[in-house]
């Protein structure tokens, strides 16, 4: 395990947060603390042969500021094919043990984007939305009895990002990701002494074996679902995405397929094409045109027809430039929380009929970016 020596002027910039311009309470007290080693440091000079001090003096020196400020610890959000379409919503690992005081730096390695959160009550109760979580610069600290999360802006959350938080506080906590439900983690917090059962180069290990085995799809579920949706479904059938939920001891990972599976196809004038979205975790949107404005993941018209069969169901008569249909975003419904009202239902298929011919193009308001796109031929 490779523990990292911080000197004294990278720690006070590290801990001084104070943006008044008055001295932090965290200098104040590393002041306190540098003044009870040099109270040390002269009495053990005063009372030892020369030889004994050196090699006091090296233990000092090794041994205080791992005590004081812990080890660094290094793991990876997310993984992703290199077109992008496969996506491994996972911390990587999801499980890691450490001493307080250490701290974890986790690096966002993929372009959909992830948080790293970790609620505390009464904030645990419901998962806010990432521009609302208890943002807290990084490097932050934790001692659970307050939230953190590396929300803020868009920036915050990019591919590269990087997010480091120390541990105060001995016990176990739960990582979760405020963008997939069902992204989580748990980091649990030994006292000081206590050895790590793992070191380092073991979760670099196991962060390497747990993408391979998302993004590789060993048990071969999500391709059996895109063979059926291509290959036995008729033509106006399109698989918006498909996904599935694994887990370990140390949480809950998903695989998200952001394709539009058999997304390209021709069909005649007055044909209805059906979308489908499969994915237990991503949303997905159906859009033709520009976005809906201002929020492009509201539905265009609102609020959507319905059809016979309650399906959200629009008709396309015109090919202008300007004009959007989109089914807002289909996703499947969240589990129901315990003494909480039912979750309400919303919509996972989309239907449009096409009454001119011409060339449609549709993408997912979420993830165009990535690959998520398609196109409707209409003879």
């Amino acid at each position: 395990m490779q523990r990292s020596v911080l000197n004294r002027a990278a720690i006070e910039a590290a801990d001084t947060t104070e943006v008044s311009g008055r001295v932090t309470a965290d200098e104040v007290n590393l002041d306190r603390i540098h003044n009870r080693i040099r109270k040390v440091g002269a009495f053990v000079a005063a009372t030892l042969s020369p030889s004994s001090l050196r090699w006091m003096l090296l233990l000092t020196v090794l041994v205080v500021p791992q005590v004081l400020w812990g080890a660094d610890w290094f793991a990876t959000v997310g993984a992703q094919s290199n077109d992008k379409g496969h996506q491994a919503l996972a911390y990587l690992p999801n499980e890691i043990w450490i001493n307080v005081n250490d701290s974890i730096t986790w690096t966002i390695n993929v372009d959909e984007p992830h948080t790293v959160t970790f609620l505390v009550s009464p904030e645990a109760d419901a998962r806010p939305l990432f521009f609302l979580a208890p943002f807290k610069p990084s490097p932050a600290t934790f001692d659970g009895s307050k939230s953190v999360s590396s929300t803020g802006d868009l920036a915050s959350i990019a591919k590269g990002n990087k997010y480091t938080v120390q541990f105060l506080k001995t016990g176990d906590f739960k990582l979760v990701c405020l963008f997939h439900n069902n992204m989580t983690g748990v980091v649990h917090v030994l006292a000081a002494g206590v050895p790590p059962p793992h070191d380092q180069a073991f979760y670099d290990r196991q962060a390497a074996d747990q993408q391979r085995d998302l993004l590789s799809d060993r048990d071969g579920r999500l391709v059996a679902a895109g063979q059926q949706s291509c290959c036995a479904a008729p033509d106006s059938l399109i698989t918006v995405g498909v996904g599935e939920i694994s887990a370990t001891p140390g949480g809950t990972s998903t695989l998200s397929v952001l394709r539009f599976i058999k997304g390209n196809i021709t069909i005649r004038v007055n044909d209805t094409v059906e979308w489908t979205n499969r994915d237990p975790v991503t949303p997905h949107s159906v859009t033709f045109g520009p976005d809906p404005s201002p929020d492009p993941t509201v539905p265009s018209p609102s609020p959507l027809p319905l059809d016979a069969e309650g399906v959200p169901h629009v008709d396309i008569y015109s090919l202008s430039p300007t004009d959007t249909f989109s089914s807002g975003l289909l996703m499947a419904t969240l589990q129901d929380q315990t003494f909480k009202p039912q979750t309400p239902l919303g919509y996972t298929r989309f239907r449009a009929t096409f009454h001119i011919p011409g060339v449609f193009s549709y993408h997912c308001v979420l993830h165009d970016t990535l690959g998520m796109i398609g196109t409707v031929t209409v003879h």
